[in-house]
């Protein structure tokens, strides 16, 4: 998917394009707590400093065994403690709530691409770029933003140190140590990011595989009622182990990667800056002939050691804590680089642009008719109240396959369709066409706008919330409102459909359940009707959606749409249905159509 996770100008420019989201004005409240964490971070600093100092001057005067001094600077300690502390935690409280703000910002954004007309349909339908935008959007993004967040503390608290070290080193012992230490920062940081070159790599790696095992999971859950049916319990831990072995082993090779880089990078990082740091402040020292010798008592120089040593060790620290921010950094580029992804495929979609890496079957029928190039969105969608027409339009798959070459037939409101055929003819595919989620390949489609057609499907979808939010789905009690249409009224939808009783057991229309469990089939078709009785659409799709309805009440349903004006398209193969169609569309599953009146002939023949 993603072939280039390294720490490069790629990598920079992506970042920045994030972060100008994450921090969207000057002037805002990440800005703020960026702020923060800097001055907490100089002051821990000088704390730093201040307690070397301190310290030195404490053991000094045990040394020296001067009473009076010593009390001073232990008291001077005592007095100091509680700012430390407030610092240290401070800083914390500035990371914890920039990582939240960060996050915030990050999946609002990414939320509102995906959730903006069909978007989310397209990822999961008719694009095959990303597999589980679930993983990205939730356990990516918070892991991404905390990556930024701690790399940007542990970057920023080393570079303090360092400028504030070398500035108080040079007065001590003089700029040629410091210009060492930076020397030797340069040339091992570059070495050790050649070296970790692989881990963003794996890191993406490793986030694709976490998403394929909680993907599988998911879908045990989901489908467990049919697995259960099936028996097939065994299979589906073969496929649950199989995945997670997959990220098991992964995951054993990236600990073997860094565990020998974590190793390089100690030896390096720590222990041969901690050793260049001695060699650098032991050589005015050990050099006899230094001016600072001559004049100076064996406490005061052991003073001057103390804190030009500490210092040097805590330089070497920092240095250390920049290279191996080096690591962090490689591995933020793997989460940077999916979430670029996310984005990317996000935008594409809106801008109606998808990919699909699939075979096409057409190359097969190629021999027998002549292949027909298609162009997703070429067609035209007109919109116009009360009237369906298909003009010419080729009726295809997102990948290309033609199911009929040039579909053309109208029907204007108040006369009702009944769409026919064998199964993979092509029926819901004329519904996914006129609901526009898939893309027109030519032709023109006149149609109402999309608040005025609705489609009922076989497995009604039950929302999470109250029974009231079942029957309005999708409008909010606000919108329930806004239209006028009273509790009452709701409640003789639900006693048309037969379903008063749910009503009278619940309670109430604020009742929360798990609908999609608690109603039957039966029950879950009728209150999507309901549903259609409440929206009142120009036109409805019902798609075998009343298969397990009795007859009675299909009937009702029926004449209750002819009598509120909801033009009907039906896909059923019950013959008590025709009598209530003008007309009827036949596709043959093979290329071919027909879209004829009913007659008393064809209901006698259907029957």
């Amino acid at each position: 998917l993603i072939s280039f996770a390294s720490v490069d100008k790629v990598f920079f420019l992506r970042i920045l394009r994030i972060l100008g989201i994450m921090v969207p004005r000057v002037f805002c409240k990440e800005t703020g707590y960026l702020i923060l964490i800097a001055a907490m971070l100089v002051a821990r600093t000088y704390c730093d400093v201040w307690m070397i100092q301190n310290g030195t001057m404490i053991e000094s005067a045990i040394i020296g065994r001067s009473t009076k001094d010593f009390k001073t600077f232990l008291f001077s300690f005592i007095k100091f403690m509680p700012l430390i502390a407030l610092v240290n935690n401070f800083l914390k409280l500035g990371l914890n709530e920039l990582k939240l703000r960060f996050r915030e910002r990050l999946t609002k954004n990414l939320y509102d691409q995906y959730l903006q007309g069909f978007t989310y349909y397209k990822m999961g339908n008719l694009d095959n770029r990303i597999a589980n935008a679930d993983q990205l959007l939730t356990q990516d993004v918070e892991k991404f933003c905390n990556s930024v967040v701690d790399l940007y503390s542990n970057l920023s608290k080393p570079l303090l140190d360092i400028g504030l070290y070398i500035f108080k080193l040079t007065s001590a012992i003089g700029a040629q140590g410091p210009a060492i230490m930076m020397a030797y920062l340069l040339i091992s940081g570059l070495f050790l990011t050649r070296l970790r070159r692989p881990i963003g790599k794996m890191t993406v790696t490793e986030q694709r595989y976490e998403g394929e095992y909680r993907y599988v999971n998911s879908r045990l859950i989901t489908n467990s009622e049919e697995i259960a049916f099936y028996n097939g319990n065994m299979r589906e831990k073969q496929t649950i182990y199989a995945t997670f072995k997959k990220l098991v082993d992964h995951l054993h090779n990236f600990i073997f990667f860094r565990f020998s880089m974590g190793f390089i990078d100690s030896i390096i990082a720590k222990y041969v800056a901690t050793v260049v740091g001695y060699l650098v402040v032991s050589r005015p020292f050990l050099n006899l002939a230094h001016p600072r010798h001559l004049h100076s008592t064996h406490s005061e120089l052991l003073e001057d050691y103390y804190q030009s040593g500490r210092m040097l060790l805590r330089m070497s620290q920092a240095l250390g804590r920049i290279v191996l921010a080096g690591r962090e950094m490689t591995r933020l580029s793997g989460f940077t680089a999916r979430i670029t992804e996310l984005m990317k495929v996000l935008k594409d979609l809106n801008t109606g642009r998808y990919e699909r890496t699939m075979v096409s079957h057409q190359e097969k029928e190629s021999d027998t008719a002549e292949k027909v190039v298609l162009v997703p969105g070429s067609g035209k969608i007109i919109n116009r109240d009360n009237i369906i027409k298909f003009d010419h339009t080729p009726l295809a798959t997102p990948n290309g396959d033609v199911l009929i070459r040039d579909l053309s037939f109208e029907v204007r409101s108040g006369t009702n369709v009944l769409v026919c055929g064998p199964n993979g003819c092509g029926k819901s595919s004329l519904f996914r066409v006129l609901g526009e989620l898939w893309p027109l390949f030519g032709g023109h489609l006149t149609k109402p706008e999309r608040g005025k057609l609705f489609y009922v499907p076989q497995r009604p979808y039950m929302t999470l919330g109250s029974l009231r939010d079942q029957v309005i789905y999708p409008d909010t009690l606000e919108e329930q409102r806004r239209k006028g249409i009273s509790d009452q009224v709701l409640k003789e939808y639900l006693d048309n459909v037969q379903l008063g009783h749910i009503l009278d057991r619940e309670g109430s229309w604020d009742t929360v359940q798990d609908w999609m469990d608690v109603l039957s089939g039966g029950e879950k078709q009728r209150m999507a009707m309901a549903r259609l009785f409440y929206h009142k659409p120009q036109f409805a799709i019902l798609d075998e959606c009343t298969s397990a309805v009795s007859v009675d009440v299909e009937d009702y349903i029926y004449s209750h749409c002819r009598t509120v004006g909801i033009t009907l398209f039906t896909v059923s193969h019950r013959k008590s249905l025709w009598k209530h169609h003008e007309y009827y569309l036949h596709m043959d599953g093979r290329g071919n159509y027909d879209f004829k009146p009913i007659t008393e002939e064809t209901v006698e023949f259907g029957s």
